[in-house]
C-alpha cells in the first residue's frame, strides 16, 4: 500500500537510488485500516511501510509501468486532440 511491493518495484527499475538499504526487511502488515484517511498513516505505522517491499523487484516496477504507459495512451492521445 504505502512503499510495498508496487510503489518499491517501480522505484527499483525507474529510480533504483532512491529505495533506502533494507527494504527487503521492512515488511509491515497493518491489518484493518478503516480510519486511515481520517488518523493518517503514522496510526498505523512507524516506519512509513504498509505492505510487503520484500516482494518488489525491478522487473515488475517494468511490468507495472509499461501497464500503466500502454493503458494510459489511448486516453493521453484523446485529451491532446481535444486542446
Amino acid at each position: 500500500m504505502q512503499a510495498g511491493e508496487i510503489e518499491t518495484s517501480i522505484l527499483l527499475h525507474a529510480a533504483p537510488e532512491l529505495v533506502r538499504e533494507g527494504y527487503d526487511e521492512a515488511d509491515h502488515a497493518s491489518g484493518h485500516r478503516p480510519f486511515l484517511l481520517v488518523q493518517g498513516m503514522t496510526e498505523y505505522t512507524e516506519s512509513g511501510v504498509i505492505g510487503f517491499p520484500s516482494l518488489a523487484t525491478a522487473e515488475k516496477g517494468k511490468i507495472v509501468l509499461e501497464s500503466l504507459r500502454s493503458r494510459f495512451s489511448t486516453h493521453l492521445d484523446l485529451l491532446c486532440r481535444l486542446s
